[in-house]
Order: C-alpha cells, then sequence, then structure tokens
C-alpha cells in the first residue's frame, strides 16, 4: 500500500474521531451551561479545539451562538464542518481501499452539514436534539465500518487513527485536571467538574455501575487512565493501537520492529499500573510520561509507514 493511502486512511479516521469527541464534549458543555452563568465555561473547548485567539476575535453573544460557531465555521480548520470536509476528503482519494458504505456514510454527512437548509433547520431545532443528530452520523459511521470493512491494511491504518486520536482526548481530558487542580476547592465544585468530564467522554453511565460510589477523584482517574473496559480509557486504547501495529507488521513486514517494541512496552507500563502508583509518581508527571510514549509512537508511525516528521 502507498504511503499516501495509508496516510489518508488514518487520518479519515482520524478526524471522524476528532469531531465525534468535540461533539459530546458540546453537548456536555451546554447542559452545564444550563445551570451556570453564561459563556465563560466555553472558553475551555474553544481554547483546545479552535485556539485560544478565537473567544477574542469572535464575539459570541450566548452559549447557541459559540455552538454554531463551533459547529458551522469554515474559517476555522478545527471545526466540525471543516473536520468532516477533511474526513471526506480523505475518504474520496481512497475509494478503492473502503468499503462502499463507509464513503457513502461520509459523503452523506459532509452533504447535509454543507447544506444552506440543513443550517435553516438546525436553528429552529433544540441544540441538544440537533448535536444528537450529528452523532447519529457517527454512530452510523462506526457501525457501517465495524461491519463492512474488510479486515486488512486499510482496517488497520483507520484504527490507527481513531486509537491515536482516542489517547489523545483523553490525555487533554486528564492535563484538564492538572490544570484546575489548584483552582477548585470545594468538594460540590470537585464533583459536579469531574460529573460533566465524565459525560464528556462517555463515561458517566460506566463508572456509576462499575464503582457504585460518589463521585471520587481517583475512581475517576484509574477509569480515564487504566480502566480495562471503558473504550475510551487510554489503557484501552493503548492494548488496541498494540493490535493493529502488530497486524501491520505481519502483513508488511518493516524493515525495523522498533513500533512494535515502543506499543509492547507503552501496553505493558499501563498493564502494570494502579492508581496507588499513578498517585505516588503524580498525576502531572503520569500525563507527561504518557505523552512523551505517545510521541515517540507517532514519531515511528510516520517513520515506518508515512515518511514523515511530524503527524
Amino acid at each position: 500500500m502507498l504511503s499516501r493511502v495509508a496516510n489518508n486512511l488514518f487520518w479519515m479516521d482520524r478526524y471522524m474521531e476528532r469531531s465525534y469527541g468535540l461533539l459530546n464534549l458540546i453537548k456536555a458543555n451546554y447542559n452545564s451551561t444550563l445551570d451556570s452563568d453564561g459563556s465563560s465555561s466555553w472558553e475551555g473547548i474553544i481554547n483546545s479545539y479552535l485556539g485560544s485567539e478565537t473567544i477574542f476575535q469572535n464575539n459570541f453573544d450566548d452559549s447557541i451562538s459559540i455552538i454554531d460557531f463551533i459547529i458551522f465555521d469554515k474559517n476555522n480548520s478545527n471545526t466540525l464542518i471543516n473536520m468532516i470536509t477533511s474526513a471526506r476528503e480523505n475518504a474520496r482519494s481512497v475509494q478503492e481501499h473502503i468499503s462502499r458504505e463507509i464513503w457513502l456514510s461520509i459523503n452523506k454527512y459532509f452533504l447535509d452539514i454543507s447544506s444552506e437548509d440543513f443550517y435553516k433547520s438546525s436553528r429552529k431545532k433544540d441544540p441538544i436534539e440537533f448535536i444528537n443528530e450529528l452523532i447519529q452520523y457517527h454512530h452510523i459511521y462506526y457501525s457501517v465500518a465495524d461491519v463492512t470493512q474488510e479486515r486488512g491494511n486499510a482496517y488497520c491504518f483507520m484504527n490507527l487513527g481513531k486509537y491515536l486520536e482516542r489517547i489523545l482526548q483523553s490525555i487533554d481530558f486528564l492535563n484538564v485536571k492538572v490544570r484546575s487542580l489548584k483552582k477548585k476547592d470545594n468538594n460540590l465544585m470537585e464533583s459536579y467538574f469531574w460529573k460533566n468530564l465524565l459525560v464528556s467522554i462517555g463515561g458517566y453511565q460506566l463508572y456509576i455501575k462499575t464503582y457504585k460510589t460518589i463521585f471520587s477523584i481517583d475512581n475517576i482517574i484509574e477509569m480515564i487512565s487504566i480502566n480495562d473496559f471503558f473504550p475510551r480509557s487510554i489503557k484501552f486504547s493503548v492494548d488496541k493501537l498494540n493490535t493493529h501495529i502488530y497486524r501491520l507488521e505481519k502483513f508488511n513486514k518493516p524493515d525495523s520492529n522498533n513500533l512494535n517494541f515502543l506499543t509492547g512496552k507503552f501496553k505493558n507500563d499501563l498493564k502494570y499500573s494502579n492508581i496507588e502508583s499513578i498517585n505516588k509518581k503524580g498525576l502531572k508527571k503520569f500525563v507527561k510520561e504518557i505523552q512523551l510514549q505517545l510521541n515517540e509512537i507517532s514519531n515511528e508511525i510516520n517513520k515506518v509507514y508515512f515518511y514523515q516528521k511530524n503527524i
């Protein structure tokens, strides 16, 4: 497979995963603003996804105007419409390597979100109803990819993009905690903060079922970092990343096996971590080490399969 094709497959899934994460974050944040005092709580999302200068360059009247901007603005490359456009461009260039159903699902998403009628109808709907409709496009995409895509090189590169992006999002959530450690000094605010964070990554229901307790910072960090069953935990995603890198190595016999070594080491480091060792090390240091390991893996993926310096 050409490196250009592999790279496009990788980025197709990465854009879909990133936009899915953005939608869930918007949904959780909008719900939280209904009980807060306005648009200031959007600053974290805007800074993380769109750049810190965005909030100063735009006069946002309320949460609705912010949601409208994050989804539909065409001048910022990280808005939803532009990420779906990029995913569609990648999909179009690799149609021979993906199932017809995958292409149709992405293309329909792009055509709908780009439609003036779609935009007008969104203005008449409740924001949560509209966001749920957008999320459904992703659920269809993931389902279609799961049941129609052959399990060869293309499938592996798609999953590299998906799980690498998922790990990065989980790291971002932990970094939010690192930055907030000194800002929140009462239990009520902590509980409210962590509930919204869990809702943002789709982990709230699993947390309640798993721990059956009030919110505990240790339990939440454990769930996001090293839970074996949470599909968005760092450990779960690293395990999947390791699986697909191993399969690619079997398919392609690259000159270097350093990539498999790096992901195997990353997997084992998390396997033998627990909340006690994380607390002993410190959350900030733990997150930093994960970031460094992920950077090594990203660079090696580029070196072995994409021939680029940076992802």
